[in-house]
C-alpha cells in the first residue's frame, strides 16, 4: 500500500510540474460545445482502453493456464544471453535511474500525455494519442493471452531448460517490496510485445508530430531510456523490445492517416 501511494503521489507531482513546464495553449478561441464533447469523449475512450488492459491482466492467468501455451523457450532460443549482457555493467546511478524511468517515467508518459493535450486544448493531439494507444493495446492483448512469454528473470530461475547466464530481478533488488505493486499492473507473461517500449515511444512520437517544443525533448529521453531499463532490470527480452518498437511505429503511421482525415 505504501509503495502504491508513493507511485501515485510521485506521478501526481510529475504531472503538476509537467503542466507548468510543457503546457501550451493551442486554441485561442473559447471552446465550443462540440469541441468540449470531443475532449470528453476521447478522454473517456482513453480510460476505457486502460480498463481493457487491466481486464486482460485479471483474466490472463485463467486464459494462459487453460490453453497451456508458453513461448518463452522459443524467444530464448532466438536471442540467448542478450539480457544478461545488460546486467553486466550495473552501478548505483544506473540502478536508480532505470528504476525511476521504468516505474515513474513510463506511467508519466502514458497518462500525462493525454492530460497535457487536454489542458493545452489540442483536440487533434489528443485524438492522435488515444487512437495510437487503442491500436497498441488492441494488438498487444491477443499476444499476451495466446502468445505468452515469461519475464527473463523468472525464466532464468525456474525453467530447467534454461542454461544461459542468470538474470536477476533487479527491480526488487533495488526497490525492496515493489513486487506486489508491480504485479498489480502487469503479469509474469505480459512480455511480447513490450507495452512499456511501445506506448512510451508512441507518446513521444505524438509530441514530435504535434510540435510540442519542450515536451518532445523530455518525452524522447524517457522513451529512449525505458527499453534499456526493461533489459537492465531483467524484465523484458530483447525480442519484446524490438516487437514493442515496431508496434509503436505501425500504430503511429496508421493513426496519423486516421486522425489526419478527421
Amino acid at each position: 500500500m505504501k509503495t502504491t501511494l508513493i507511485l501515485v503521489a510521485g506521478n501526481l507531482v510529475l504531472s503538476i510540474l509537467g503542466l507548468e513546464l510543457f503546457g501550451e495553449n493551442r486554441t485561442n478561441h473559447k471552446l465550443r460545445d462540440f469541441e468540449i464533447l470531443n475532449f470528453i469523449f476521447f478522454g473517456m475512450l482513453f480510460l476505457f482502453i486502460s480498463l481493457l488492459h487491466i481486464t486482460e491482466i485479471k483474466i490472463d492467468p485463467v486464459m494462459t493456464s487453460k490453453f497451456s501455451l508458453d513461448f518463452t523457450r522459443s524467444v530464448y532460443n532466438m536471442e540467448g544471453n542478450i539480457v544478461a549482457f545488460f546486467q553486466s555493467w550495473t552501478n548505483p546511478f544506473l540502478d536508480y535511474y532505470m528504476v525511476f524511468m521504468y516505474m515513474f517515467g513510463f506511467s508519466f508518459l502514458v497518462y500525462f500525455t493525454p492530460v497535457l493535450y487536454i489542458f493545452s486544448k489540442d483536440l487533434k493531439a489528443l485524438k492522435l494519442a488515444v487512437v495510437i494507444y487503442g491500436i497498441i493495446v488492441a494488438v498487444a492483448i491477443p499476444f499476451y493471452l495466446f502468445f505468452p512469454v515469461n519475464d527473463v528473470w523468472w525464466a532464468s530461475q525456474n525453467y530447467p531448460w534454461y542454461n544461459g547466464k542468470a538474470v536477476a530481478f533487479r527491480l526488487e533488488e533495488i526497490w525492496p517490496g515493489i513486487t506486489n505493486s508491480f504485479f498489480s499492473f502487469t503479469t509474469l507473461n505480459n512480455c511480447f510485445p513490450s507495452l512499456h517500449c511501445s506506448i512510451s515511444m508512441a507518446m513521444a512520437a505524438t509530441a514530435w508530430i504535434m510540435g510540442y517544443k519542450r515536451f518532445k525533448i523530455a518525452a524522447t529521453v524517457i522513451a529512449l531510456s525505458i527499453p534499456v531499463a526493461t533489459l537492465y532490470l531483467g524484465i523484458h527480452w530483447f525480442t519484446d523490445v524490438v516487437g514493442g518498437e515496431l508496434l509503436a511505429l505501425a500504430a503511429v503511421i496508421i493513426s496519423v492517416k486516421i486522425v489526419g482525415k478527421t
